[in-house]
């Protein structure tokens, strides 16, 4: 429980009250703006009333002079420093909003977001978060809305499940009361926190994805904290630790078990594939996706850890000049990671090294056709299964052809390609 008393505030509207919670740390000049972005909100005064509670979390710098610029705006200083979590669970505490929205001091409320999301929380009880998408830029970033879709409803399942950062803080609006019932943010959490926080309110209530446009603007930046925490390695230590933590909640049966099963098969995928387009790139998702799978051989089994190995297979193969090869080489160091413990009805090594050789055929063949029919061929060599099922082998000859045709669109000028 955050260590700060709440005040005493008298109400003399009869309207809904609005709690906007902005953490701040060592960025003044962000922070104004943020601030600007939460009082600028449409129909302020008329639908709801707003207050705004800035949180400084011990900044070395002097942020009191931001804040108290703006009227109204309550200013609190914590006394030490206790990460995002404790300057939001500050927050929140004090706030008097029948709705908290979360604000980072880098990120803006466009001003309709309230005026949006407000009525269709009070018209519909039983959702207890709102939540969409935000236009993301940046200096490395081009302008993106984010994300493109979002599940709505019993979320759970699905916030396990898909753990790639889809969760914008800045576009939630949540009932006061659910921060108290899921048990506060986890200050032991200094990255991901608000998908911990996701996780817990989704166990306990209904989530609604507002599609249709953006309702507030993030900063994408490779000195942030979302970026750095991947590249040193920190978000891969906790995404783990969060999942697991939320898979207790779930019962001893078969279905709870195929959840737990689909979490951390996603969870894997994530971090194979922060390790692809932020760390060290293929060798450090070749290891990673080898350690994982000596750890827990089943994951050779999901779909979404398969896609990341054929991903890797497929750059092996590109840079060799022996393709067939390389990707038998991983797949080598694959079986050898697994050890023989994976005993299924539908388990077939071979069947790996056939999915690893087509999906690499398939991906050379727009830019290097002849290499990817000979690829083809020795998916017929290496499993055999290919040809005792004779729809899977039409399937792969003409995704092939289409891929072809494909890559002739795309460079007109190619001479005709033979097999």
């Amino acid at each position: 429980m955050p260590d700060i008393a709440p005040r005493s505030v008298s109400r003399t509207s009869s309207r809904i009250m609005v709690s906007v919670v902005i953490p701040t740390y060592n960025r003044g000049p962000f922070l104004r703006t943020a601030i600007v972005s939460a009082l600028a909100q449409e129909q302020v005064g008329e639908l709801f009333d707003l207050e705004v509670i800035v949180v400084d979390d011990c900044s070395s710098d002097d942020m009191s002079h931001i804040a108290t610029a703006f009227p109204g705006v309550q200013y609190v200083r914590l006394p030490q420093n206790r990460g995002a979590s404790g300057a939001r669970n500050a927050g929140i505490h004090l706030a008097k909003g029948k709705y908290v929205a979360l604000l980072d001091d880098d990120d803006e409320f466009l001003t309709h977001k309230l005026m949006v999301q407000l009525p269709i929380m009070e018209a519909n009880p039983e959702i207890g978060v709102v939540y969409g998408q935000s236009v993301v830029t940046g200096a490395d970033t081009p302008l993106l809305l984010w994300p493109e879709s979002g599940p709505s409803g019993d979320v759970f399942e699905e916030f396990l499940t898909r753990t790639d950062d889809f969760l914008h803080p800045p576009t939630w609006l949540v009932r006061r009361e659910l921060f108290e019932a899921a048990g506060w943010f986890d200050e032991q959490h200094r990255t991901m926190e608000h998908y911990d926080m996701a996780l817990r309110l989704a166990a306990l209530t209904q989530w609604k994805f507002l599609s249709g446009g953006p309702v507030a603007h993030g900063r994408f930046s490779k000195r942030g904290k979302w970026y750095s925490n991947i590249a040193n390695g920190t978000n891969e230590q906790r995404l783990p630790r969060i999942v697991e933590n939320a898979l207790k909640r779930l019962p001893a049966t078969p279905d709870a078990e195929r959840i737990r099963r689909k979490a951390r098969a996603a969870v894997c995928a994530t971090i194979a594939g922060q390790r692809w387009s932020i760390g060290a790139g293929l060798e450090s998702t070749r290891t990673y996706l080898l350690t994982a799978l000596r750890a827990a051989p089943w994951l050779i089994q999901e779909p979404v850890v398969l896609a990341w190995i054929n991903r890797v297979a497929i750059t092996h193969a590109c840079s060799s000049t022996q393709p067939v090869r390389a990707v038998r080489t991983f797949w080598s160091e694959i079986i050898e990671s697994i050890g023989g413990r994976v005993k299924t009805q539908t388990w077939c090594p071979r069947r790996i090294l056939g999915a690893m050789l087509e999906a690499t055929a398939l991906d050379m063949m727009v830019h290097s056709p002849r290499r990817a029919w000979m690829v083809a061929l020795s998916v017929l060599l290496h499993d055999p299964h290919y040809w005792i099922e004779p729809a899977r082998l039409i399937h792969v000859c003409r995704a092939l052809l289409m891929k072809r045709d494909v890559g002739r669109e795309g460079n007109p000028s190619s001479p005709p390609i033979t097999a």
